[in-house]
């Protein structure tokens, strides 16, 4: 009898359970899929996410077929579902959960509007201290700015100071207004002490105008160039950065947990989790040498 009661309850309990819809996910991750090789992007942060978040874990690909409208619904379902959401697409939908959810953006160079996300726009204290490490005699730091950059030039010159560096900043309107006024910074800085700071900025760091001129100029006078345009290094900028999706991955859960427990504020944050790129080549030309214990902190280096 005993051994028919035993079963008889074991038949009600996987019953029950049958009928029990599965928790929702501790955290979910909402990414596009795109094609190679941008889609490693993705795939880094990922595992970078995974390792910090091991369990209660949902990978929501978007497909491009499915109306995001469609994704945020079914997020927004459950308001202790964390959503980390990546890309133009993810971004898309965090806008139309961020009421619901507690949800991060990032994949994407953000400024702030309202919503919580780390940027891939590399923190200006992270150049700071590569310029220190790099070229210690710099004190001063120009850079050219377009509207959309403010923020992080406001940033960049809070932050200088703890570095002993004077950022001189100039804002201008468009493409002809930049290209004048980097012809007469460039021609004018002392180069001994002074450094230009290329932004990530559609205006003043033009890639087809801007930068090729900028380059033949700092290079005929020996002037500190570094980028926030990781490509930058390559084409003969000092240094610039790259981001560490990995360690993103890994921030972002912090992040969307932080703004859950209400210790982080719903707004965008510059990246820190990057790796240094140095063209060695530049540096030979500025008559700068590395002893090993500085080349051990540069992952990536160009000659």
């Amino acid at each position: 009898m005993r051994r028919k009661a035993a079963y008889t309850i074991s038949i009600l309990i996987s019953a029950i359970m049958a009928t029990v819809k599965p928790l929702a996910a501790d955290l979910t991750v909402v990414y596009p899929q795109v094609k190679a090789p941008y889609n490693e992007i993705f795939e880094q942060i990922i595992r970078g996410i995974e390792h910090q978040q091991q369990d209660g874990l949902q990978l929501y690909p978007l497909d491009g077929k499915s109306p995001l409208a469609n994704t945020a619904k079914e997020l927004s379902r459950d308001p202790t579902n964390l959503v980390i959401a990546l890309g133009k697409s993810g971004y898309q939908v965090a806008q139309q959960i961020q009421q619901t959810n507690s949800v991060v953006v990032s994949a994407l160079p953000l400024q702030p509007a309202g919503i919580a996300g780390i940027s891939l726009l590399t923190d200006p204290k992270v150049l700071f201290t590569s310029l220190k490490m790099l070229a210690p005699a710099i004190k001063k730091v120009h850079v050219v700015y377009s509207d959309s950059s403010r923020w992080l030039i406001q940033i960049a010159v809070a932050q200088a100071a703890a570095f002993g560096i004077e950022v001189i900043a100039e804002e201008v309107k468009d493409l002809k207004d930049a290209v004048k006024t980097y012809q007469d910074l460039l021609q004018n800085i002392d180069p001994a002490s002074n450094a230009v700071w290329l932004p990530f900025d559609a205006i003043t760091a033009n890639e087809q105008v801007i930068l090729p001129q900028v380059l033949e100029l700092a290079w005929e006078r020996n002037i500190v160039l570094f980028s926030s345009k990781p490509e930058h290094a390559k084409r003969g900028a000092l240094f610039s950065t790259f981001p560490d999706h990995f360690e993103l991955g890994r921030e972002l859960v912090i992040l969307v947990q932080q703004l859950q427990q209400g210790t982080a504020a719903a707004t965008v944050v510059p990246l820190q989790q990057v790796q240094l790129a140095v063209n060695l080549r530049t540096a030979a030309h500025l008559g700068m040498e590395y002893k090993q214990e500085v080349l051990r902190q540069i992952p990536i280096t160009f000659r």
